[in-house]
């Protein structure tokens, strides 16, 4: 049906309602208005209902003006679009008609009227809008105590309720409630602890999109006395001066948030002798934060320092820290007693490898060969290292009770090493020189040098088969020029090492 249709009904019913029942066009609203204001972006449908009949047509006064020609709704009606925010639609036949506005707000708010032609205009509803508050909370402001806070705000206009919150700092979940007035109390908190709380304003629409909450921050009384501070330390400029720092941190104190209003720093001299009265330094009071006070000190002796931290729950609770200090009388620093150095090793180097022509010393080894065979004797033995190109000395000496004639004691020599073969005899002409006495046979090395390495043996007589005694001597190895304090002893052998490598290279 067009706007100009409406407009004739509408005109011919004005003529024709004198004979119209008015009682007969019913008007609702959905939601009820019977609970108050409808909340603001709600949908609400406005129904008209009548007894239907020719040419009975409805419409909808906004105020005085039909809906068609409402110069706000008029453009959005004329759409018939359910879509739109506002759509009107009837069934004549039915004798129905339904007004629906979405997301209701006070601009909505207005009386709207049935209207029907050949009847006329009918019931009628006031249409009331409820919207959240324009503006959020101000003012918030927390009083703590030792375990609560009391939280006080501006009152906000239109607001029916307040939700105020408080949750411990750094946390997640919040505690909350609502309440009609302007002030809430919590209780239940920790001492000397850290809080958030929060606060909006709202009524029975809501809370309007965009408006954040007011929020604060407190910390709850500390009843607890602090702690002493730690890391007491006395400085002196110079040894036994008499103006001293000490310095301190108050680590613990701030770790668990004790509060200190100040600290105290005294100082007494002790007397010097048993009896005598102590002498008590001006104490100086000190600011809460800090860690460090020097004293100017009237002269040597013992002194005690300590050091209190203070607030008003410190009384008779030990809160100090104490350091002894001494101030001798002399000014000079104590001398330092003399230290005993560590013995200097001397570098050892390889001596210095000059041929000589006469040995540095001619040890001499002396062997007992026991009489009979059956029993061989070894008597005092050494190892030695002759200079290459001295003389080395071996002595094999009997018993004084043995009937063996030192002349039959014959000397050896095996070149090179034990497998080698031996050759007997040589060594008089050709390495060395063999004498005898009447206790002894002697075998001098006349020049040490390559050809002595080996092993020399003396036994009792060539070919004998009794028994014999074999002395080794091994000429190896570099040539040190000293003689050496090892013998290595045997089965009756002795090792004597000439060490000649200058003449191997």
């Amino acid at each position: 049906m067009t706007q100009v249709m409406h407009h004739v009904i509408l005109f011919l019913s004005a003529f024709s309602c004198v004979f119209c029942n008015t009682d007969d066009i019913g008007i609702s609203v959905t939601p009820s208005l019977d609970a108050g204001p409808i909340n603001w972006k709600q949908t609400i449908t406005i129904t008209c209902t009548w007894t239907p009949g020719k040419f009975k047509f409805a419409d909808i006064l906004v105020g005085a003006e039909s809906i068609f020609n409402h110069p706000v709704y008029a453009d959005i009606v004329n759409l018939e679009d359910p879509e739109a925010r506002l759509y009107f639609t009837q069934d004549p036949d039915v004798g129905t008609a339904e007004l629906i506005i979405k997301d209701i707000t006070k601009e909505d708010e207005s009386q709207y009227t049935c209207s029907v032609s050949r009847i006329g205009p009918g019931g009628s509803v006031t249409l009331e809008v409820l919207e959240p508050p324009t503006a959020g909370v101000t003012g918030l402001t927390a009083t703590p105590d030792f375990t609560s806070v009391h939280l006080t705000w501006e009152a906000v206009e239109g607001a029916t309720n307040y939700n105020v919150a408080w949750r411990a700092a750094g946390t997640e979940a919040w505690t909350d409630v609502d309440v009609a007035g302007t002030e809430h109390t919590f209780e239940g908190l920790n001492v000397a602890s850290d809080y958030e709380a929060k606060a909006t304003a709202s009524n029975p629409a809501g809370i309007r999109d965009g408006i954040e909450p007011a929020e604060t921050t407190f910390t709850t009384k500390d009843n607890r006395p602090p702690h002493p501070v730690g890391g007491l330390n006395v400085h002196e400029a110079d040894y036994n001066a008499t103006t001293i720092t000490l310095s301190w941190e108050l680590q613990d104190n701030i770790d668990e948030n004790r509060i200190i209003t100040g600290i105290t720093a005294a100082a007494v001299k002790e007397g010097a002798a048993e009896g005598d009265p102590a002498v008590v330094i001006d104490p100086q009071e000190l600011g809460a934060d800090a860690t460090s006070v020097t004293f100017e000190l009237p002269g040597a002796g013992d002194y005690v320092f300590t050091i209190t931290t203070n607030n008003d729950f410190s009384a008779g609770v030990e809160t100090s820290m104490t350091e002894i200090h001494t101030v001798k009388e002399t000014t000079d620093p104590p001398t330092p007693e003399p230290t005993t150095p560590e013995p200097t090793k001397k570098p050892t180097t390889e001596p210095k490898k000059e041929p000589t022509t006469a040995a540095k010393e001619e040890p001499e080894v002396e062997i007992d060969i026991g009489d009979g065979g059956e029993t061989i004797v070894c008597g005092d033995t050494r190892a030695i290292q002759p200079l290459p190109n001295t003389q080395a000395i071996l002595k094999c000496t009997k018993h004084d009770d043995s009937a063996i004639n030192p002349a039959d004691i014959v000397w050896s020599f095996q070149a090179g090493d034990a497998d080698a073969v031996e050759q007997t005899q040589i060594i008089a002409s050709e390495i060395g020189e063999v004498a005898n006495d009447n206790k002894s046979s002697i075998l001098t090395i006349k020049n040490v040098d390559a050809n002595s390495v080996g092993f020399w043996k003396c036994r009792h007589g060539d070919g004998d088969t009794r028994e014999f005694c074999t002395y080794s001597v091994e000429l190896t190895g570099a040539a040190t020029g000293e003689n050496s304090g090892t013998a290595l002893v045997c089965s009756g052998t002795v090792i004597l090492a000439a060490l000649i490598a200058s003449l191997l290279h």
